[in-house]
């Protein structure tokens, strides 16, 4: 097999040299990576074994078909695996090879065909266990330098050939990129308290749907979120959507810089519901830029991408986010209350109908998301992070504007957050969590931490309470099979 390597780059030292390139017969991509010199021992290579904003075990490994040392003659050496992720490597192998299937597509995956090349590094890329401050260059050796690339990584065509820039393994782990021959695109600019942040808006496929509008809601709900927070985190952001015409698929995944939304097929793309369903994710997506790739659990603090890392914290990385996403889309004026309400009666759906959240609190479902979070699992055992999450965000939202005179609320909280822990990327605990929201409320919120957080008492009567408090009517009903659907108006 012939292979381009990058070669101006294995010979800087202290940088991890990667080429890219797509199998000649298969839906698959080939990478051949070149390691700084090391001490002279053997060493160990790390493939991640699960992905940031997906709390569960991927087992990524199932997809790696090959994966070889080569000597300084060219020829292979077989590897011993000390486990499903984790490789031992020879002292005098510092060049590595390996062949990923990539023909799943989704806003966590790795995929390509002959358009398209769409690769989540946290998925297919390795490290040198003890080198995790190492820097990356990656070339894309068989992709056109005409094409388009869509990426938050630093990049410049060298010898025809894109090559990006990673400062290390947790940088590069959390910066998807796609190329294409086309790629639909918008950029606009939202100035915070220090600075002029730069956004992108690249599509895949379809163009996004009433695109006019489209960048418009995307400015809307980008300034409403940064006017509470007052700083964003970066100097750019990224919105990557694949949008394939043929494929059904609805999936978003945040980063560091950037987010990855996947809605498929057209006909949904371009209905009243796919734009809704659109904005929505990318208001959340956009809202996790603070919450949680910032204001982070402390046991994702950093990322630990060698073994599970259960945290009882996911009604906050994922339950504000969702309430919090869907609240800027209304103070953005991109929906009406009347839309507003409806998402709301769709959360409240759910929740009402999953008895699983009178068996399992939110805060140990959280920590079982390792185990069965993302599958419907056993009936009635567990309940959704992001939907008790966000029942419990509004129930705390409403209970400090109320405490105080509507002076507060729980985005006030988010900011103190931001600020404390965000800025710092110091690791947040409960306690922390809780004590910001008591303080900005100016009182206790144990009952409400004690009976929908660790507890599994019903909200219902409470829901109806902090509805009322919002102008709105809360009611439901139930169906001969026992469905229960509920309904909100206005007083």
């Amino acid at each position: 097999m012939y292979w381009f390597t990058y070669s101006s780059s294995s010979k800087i030292m202290g940088v991890i040299s990667v080429s890219v390139r797509k199998s000649t017969n298969a839906p698959s991509l080939e990478f051949e990576a070149v390691f700084p010199s090391s001490s002279g021992s053997d060493w160990q290579l790390q493939l991640p074994c699960w992905r940031p904003g997906r709390y569960e075990l991927g087992n990524f490994a199932q997809y790696i078909t090959k994966m070889v040392g080569i000597n300084d003659d060219g020829s292979e050496v077989k590897l011993e695996k000390l486990n499903h992720h984790r490789w031992q490597i020879p002292e005098n192998i510092r060049t590595m090879r390996w062949t990923f299937y990539a023909n799943i597509l989704n806003g966590g995956s790795t995929y390509v065909r002959d358009d398209l090349q769409y690769v989540n590094p946290v998925n297919c890329l390795v490290y040198e266990v003890g080198a995790e401050d190492v820097g990356y260059e990656i070339c894309l050796c068989d992709v056109p330098s005409e094409w388009k690339l869509a990426t938050a990584l630093p990049y410049s065509v060298v010898d025809g050939n894109f090559v990006m820039k990673a400062r290390d393994m947790q940088h590069l782990m959390d910066c998807p990129w796609m190329a294409a021959p086309e790629l639909w695109n918008a950029e606009y600019k939202v100035v915070d308290e220090e600075k002029e942040v730069d956004f992108y808006v690249w599509s895949y496929g379809c163009k996004p749907p009433n695109a006019q509008k489209f960048v418009e809601d995307h400015i809307a709900f980008s300034k409403s979120q940064i006017a509470y927070f007052r700083t964003f985190p970066t100097p750019f952001y990224h919105f990557l959507y694949l949008l394939p015409p043929e494929i059904e698929v609805r999936h978003g995944v945040e980063h560091e810089d950037s987010t990855v939304i996947v809605l498929g097929p057209e006909n949904i793309i371009n209905s009243d519901y796919g734009y809704d369903e659109l904005i929505s994710i990318g208001s959340h997506e956009l809202y996790h830029a603070w919450n949680v790739k910032r204001i982070r659990p402390s046991e994702w603090t950093p990322y630990d991408f060698t073994k599970a890392c259960p945290s009882q914290l996911g009604y906050i990385a994922e339950g504000v986010t969702t309430y919090m996403g869907d609240l800027f889309l209304f103070e953005a004026g991109c929906i009406d209350l009347e839309n507003w309400c409806s998402k709301m009666e769709v959360l409240l759906t759910r929740h009402l109908n999953n008895q699983g959240r009178l068996n399992m609190s939110v805060a140990d479902s959280s920590y079982d998301t390792w185990l069965d979070g993302y599958r419907p699992g056993v009936p009635g055992r567990k309940c959704s992070i992001y939907v008790e999450g966000a029942v419990l965000a509004f129930l705390c939202d409403c209970r400090i504007m109320k405490v105080s005179g509507h002076k507060q609320s729980l985005s006030t909280a988010m900011t103190i957050l931001w600020d404390r822990f965000g800025k710092s990327r110091k690791g947040l605990t409960a306690e922390e969590y809780w004590g910001v929201l008591e303080e900005v409320a100016g009182e206790s919120l144990n009952d409400l931490r004690t009976k929908y957080a660790y507890g599994i008492a019903d909200s219902w009567n409470d829901l109806v309470e902090a509805m009322d408090f919002k102008g709105l009517k809360l009611e439901k009903s139930s169906d001969e099979k026992g469905f229960v659907t509920p309904k909100i108006s206005e007083l």
